[in-house]
C-alpha cells in the first residue's frame, strides 16, 4: 500500500477530529445560571406578580440539579475520539514498519505514543463517573467511583 493512497483517509480523519473538537463548545453551567437566577430574584420587587412563579422555577431547577448529580455517565464523544486516535496511532505504526526502517522509526514512536495516550483517554471516558454538563469528571471525596 502506497502512502499516497492512504493520505486522503488520514486527512479525512483529521478533519473529523477537528469537527468533533469544535462541537465541544462550552455551555453555561447550571450552577452559574442558578446563581444568576437567585441574584435576579433578589433584585425583584416583592410586589411583582411573577416573583412567586420565578421562585417555583428556581426551586424546580435546584431539584433537577440535585437529581442529575447522582447520575453517573460515560462520555461518548471522548470514547469515539479515543478509538479514532487509537486507530490512527496503530495505522502510523503499521505504515512505519511497512516502510522498512530508518527515519520511519520516528513515526513508529509517535504512533505508539498516540495510541497509548488515546487508550488512556478512552478508558477514562468509557468508565462511569459523576460528570458536569461539559462531560468533565466531578471529583468527589465521598463518591463511590473507585
Amino acid at each position: 500500500m502506497k502512502l499516497s493512497e492512504v493520505t486522503p483517509v488520514l486527512v479525512a480523519l483529521l478533519v473529523l477530529i477537528g469537527v468533533l473538537w469544535q462541537g465541544r463548545r462550552p455551555r453555561f453551567d447550571s450552577r452559574d445560571r442558578l446563581q444568576r437566577d437567585l441574584e435576579l430574584l433578589a433584585a425583584m420587587p416583592d410586589d411583582l406578580q411573577v416573583r412567586d412563579e420565578y421562585k417555583q422555577h428556581i426551586s424546580a431547577a435546584f431539584e433537577a440539579l440535585i437529581n442529575d448529580e447522582d447520575e453517573r455517565s460515560r462520555d461518548p464523544q471522548g470514547v469515539v475520539l479515543g478509538i479514532a486516535l487509537m486507530l490512527v496511532g496503530g495505522w502510523l505504526v503499521w505504515v512505519a514498519l511497512d516502510q522498512g526502517g530508518g527515519w520511519w522509526h520516528f513515526l513508529t514512536a509517535f504512533g505508539a505514543l498516540l495510541f497509548a495516550v488515546a487508550a488512556y483517554g478512552t478508558a477514562q471516558d468509557a468508565s462511569k463517573h459523576h460528570r458536569d454538563e461539559r462531560g468533565r469528571v466531578i471529583p468527589r471525596s465521598e463518591s463511590t467511583d473507585d
